[in-house]
């Protein structure tokens, strides 16, 4: 019996995977433990020392990468789960390492579950885990982005976003010499897309380029200044996050 964690973010899809082991996979794995952000994560891997880990992509408060960047060394397996077929599918299925897209397909998992399997019994390595790493740490993310407007997909320049704002149903992109996108993507969609190393979203309304900050305005309202002039809410959730990344940069 295989001994695995899962670390996801929201609720509901914790709740489905561990039903559907349960259902299908239950002679092969036993999942003991979840956590939905990179510091409960750690402390659950050091607790339960897992032989594979469920991994989704988007944590609360970073992403998966960020995390087995800061673990270092580690022996498990991992499959990563996402929403989104963007950029890190590509690098995955160049280096053999394995995937669910949400929702999650029974049969897939079972396929991807036997795979596990075989590795672990066979004591096979995870070399192709740690290249596909080493692989996105150098192609972060591309150069442009395609941004679904009126007239069909729209590809922007990565470096010229300054700041995207979630408007109801869709999203305006503030881009420099003083250009706007609207697109009918989510807020959550586009960020996902564009690199977590530059773009920081600090409130469930606002996405913004650190390349353009100009200053932070400390104090119950926080609020940041853009280069362009804007000025932008930061969320209490949010503010710790801006603060280490502020901090970083001093």
């Amino acid at each position: 019996m295989i001994k695995a964690i899962h670390i996801e973010d929201e609720k509901r899809n914790v709740i489905l995977l561990d039903n559907l082991i349960k259902q299908h996979c239950s002679k092969s794995v036993t999942v003991e433990g979840n956590a939905s952000n990179i510091e409960d994560a750690i402390e659950l891997i050091k607790k339960v020392n897992p032989q594979l880990v469920f991994l989704d992509i988007e944590l609360d408060g970073g992403n998966s990468f960020q995390l087995l960047d800061k673990i270092g060394e580690f022996k498990f397996q991992v499959i990563f789960i996402t929403a989104f077929n963007n950029y890190a599918l590509k690098a995955f299925k160049y280096n053999a390492v394995d995937y669910l897209l949400k929702p999650i397909d029974t049969i897939e998992l079972k396929v991807s579950i036997e795979k596990i399997v075989k590795k672990i019994n066979e004591s096979l390595g995870n070399d192709n885990l740690i290249e596909l790493i080493k692989y996105l740490k150098v192609n972060d993310r591309p150069q442009k982005i395609g941004i679904t407007d009126q007239d069909g997909i729209l590809f922007v320049n990565v470096k010229d976003i300054i700041r995207v704002e979630a408007k109801g149903s869709y999203c305006i992109l503030y881009l420099v010499n003083n250009k706007t996108v609207t697109s009918s993507q989510s807020l959550g969609h586009i960020e996902n897309m564009l690199p977590p190393k530059t773009f920081l979203r600090v409130h469930n309304s606002w996405l913004i380029s650190t390349n353009f900050l100009k200053k932070y305005y400390s104090g119950k309202n926080g609020y940041m200044e853009m280069d362009d002039g804007a000025t932008v809410k930061v969320s209490i959730r949010k503010k710790v996050e801006l603060l280490d990344f502020l901090k970083q940069k001093q």
